[in-house]
């Protein structure tokens, strides 16, 4: 769970004819570059109708609720980032939702995932079973190819699913995890690729 400070600005965004008074609850904290560029554009708009069209346009606000002061220029606006788990191919983070937005290389450190992916819902499964395994490890990235199906290399180990990841494949690697870990004993690679069983590698 990330914990982050919640972060008001205001802003005044005015012309000849109007003139906002903008306040901003990032309950998220305050994150991406997006965020800038969308400060200045709230700078620079002049009714409530454009300042709820360019939160819409924003594809890093998971959520938001906007309330006008009555007979005022005041605008209260409350704004839920979206929480990236991984980027994929250095273009775009994913949250939980698989919900995709633009990448920014700054952000903090994320599982970074590589390779001509075409169903992100398998991302999402094997990120779910490496949080379930009993493996000790730091980190990992996680790489797909037409050769070698799905990787996942950690800070210790390689893992080789392989192209299928099948519930079957899922539970092996669960009970090798499981074995592992009771044997205080960890392979350098642990290849699931097999039919009948599972390969494990010592070699440096």
């Amino acid at each position: 769970m990330h914990l982050y400070k919640i972060l008001i600005l205001i802003i005044c965004a005015s012309n000849l004819f109007a003139k906002y008074t903008i306040n901003i609850n990032f309950e998220s904290g305050f994150q991406y570059k997006s965020q800038d560029n969308f400060i200045s554009k709230l700078e620079k708009l002049n009714s409530k109708h454009d300042i709820e069209q360019i939160i819409k346009d924003q594809d890093w606000i998971k959520s938001y609720s906007i309330m006008h002061k009555p007979f005022s220029k005041v605008i209260f606006l409350t704004i839920k980032n979206r929480e990236p788990i991984f980027v994929l191919n250095d273009d775009f983070f994913y949250d939980e939702d698989l919900k995709k937005f633009k990448f920014y290389k700054a952000y903090k450190k994320l599982i970074t995932v590589n390779g001509p992916i075409q169903n992100i819902e398998e991302i999402q499964k094997i990120i779910n079973e490496m949080k379930l395994s009993k493996l000790n490890f730091d980190s990992f990235t996680i790489t797909y190819s037409f050769v070698n199906g799905w990787d996942v290399k950690t800070d210790k180990f390689l893992i080789r699913f392989g192209k299928d990841l099948s519930k079957n494949k899922f539970k092996k690697f669960q009970d090798t995890s499981n074995y592992l870990y009771d044997n205080t004993k960890i392979p350098s690679i642990i290849d699931m690729r097999y039919r009948d069983g599972v390969a494990l590698n010592y070699g440096k």
